[in-house]
């Protein structure tokens, strides 16, 4: 049986709708921060710094169009070397076409001393030199053009080592700016979360069992989801050393916590032990009795009493009475305020009749067994 299961039902239907009211209060609460944490990204130096003004402060803008310039003088230069080349080459055909044409004519003709065939080889001859001069003319042109282009390139890459350089520079300060910017960051989330977070703790511990417990705990879940989803991921990383450090310190307090928490727990209970069977009775709670019947376990010292069997009336570890009888015959849990056969009303639940040095080493035994 669950411990929930003592609960009348309209209580457990207010229970259940409680514990909605404090997931929806959570969710909303979640997405107001969710919101409040996004727009704080915005709020140091009026957002993160942007790579491009650094690289205009670092003079990259002059670079880059005197290399813009310069590639737009390279195409200018390429294409003028493709226009003489082609040039020339035409030059060359011509030439050639030329050449094997008076080839040609002097080998279908015998040379004679007639005067004009030999004028009309002179004419030939100065058409082919004139050729072959403009063909050179157009090489020196295509040389002085494929120097000034290899100049052209040579020019370029060192502009491109130089803006490679300024560009490095300008990434370099980029990281540091944005690490500090993260950093400015977090601390701006943290001062704001961190309240939240210890706000909820306190609530948490005074008022956690006050009738709108339900708000206390949405509260609750809202600053450990803004605190461990929200915040945490934006912890600037640093190499993985502040996130390890921080993992650590959050394990080691969360293990103080606990080791409290049990000692606590433990010194409460030596507290209550060193009491009266009688006060020890009194001072139960009714929901605290019925978990613990539901458990089998003793409500005051929280062990569990079937080990001398079902039928045991009290408690073996510190002699509370557990059971009792009706007038009607039937046999109660002690902490029930009504009969479960006849109905009459309960009666206190007394301790185990000992003697008095039973009595003074019962308390010792069981703060024996708690440490």
């Amino acid at each position: 049986m669950r411990q929930n299961q003592a609960l009348s039902r309209p209580e457990k239907w207010v229970r259940l709708a409680s514990w909605l009211v404090a997931l929806v209060f959570a969710g909303f609460l979640s997405n107001l921060g969710e919101l409040v944490i996004r727009d704080l990204f915005y709020v140091p130096d009026g957002g993160p710094p942007q790579l491009e003004t650094l690289q205009q402060q670092a003079g990259v803008e002059p670079l880059r169009q005197r290399q813009q310039a310069l590639q737009r003088q390279n195409d200018a230069q390429r294409a003028q070397l493709e226009n003489l080349g082609a040039t020339r080459e035409q030059l060359e055909r011509n030439y050639q076409t030329q050449r094997k044409g008076l080839a040609n004519w002097l080998a279908s003709r015998a040379t004679s001393a007639d005067p004009q065939q030999s004028a009309e080889v002179s004419r030939r001859t100065r058409e082919l030199d004139a050729l072959q001069a403009q063909i050179l003319q157009w090489q020196q042109k295509e040389d002085r053009a494929s120097d000034g282009l290899r100049a052209l390139e040579r020019n370029r890459q060192t502009l491109q080592e130089e803006i490679a350089r300024v560009e490095g520079v300008a990434q370099d300060r980029y990281q540091q700016a944005y690490q500090r910017f993260e950093l400015k960051v977090f601390l701006l989330r943290l001062a704001v979360i961190l309240p939240l977070l210890l706000l909820a703790v306190w609530l948490f511990s005074r008022y956690r069992t006050h009738r709108y417990w339900f708000f206390v705990y949405g509260f609750g879940l809202f600053a450990l989801f803004a605190f461990f989803v929200e915040l945490l991921p934006y912890l600037p990383n640093f190499g993985g050393y502040v996130r390890l450090a921080v993992g650590i310190a959050l394990t080691v307090f969360a293990g103080l916590c606990m080791i409290q928490a049990f000692q606590r727990y433990a010194e409460k209970k030596r507290a209550e032990l060193q009491q009266s069977q009688s006060e020890r009775a009194r001072h139960v709670a009714y929901a605290q009795a019925l978990g613990a019947y539901q458990k089998k376990t003793c409500p005051s010292c929280d062990h569990q009493y079937n080990i001398a069997g079902d039928d045991a009336d009290y408690c073996v570890h510190c002699g509370l009475q557990l059971f009792r009888g009706c007038d009607c015959g039937a046999r109660n849990f002690a902490f029930f305020p009504y009969c479960k056969k006849c109905g009459r009303p309960g009666a206190k639940p007394e301790s185990a009749p000992m003697n008095q040095s039973t009595s003074e080493s019962k308390p010792e035994r069981a703060n024996d067994e708690i440490q």
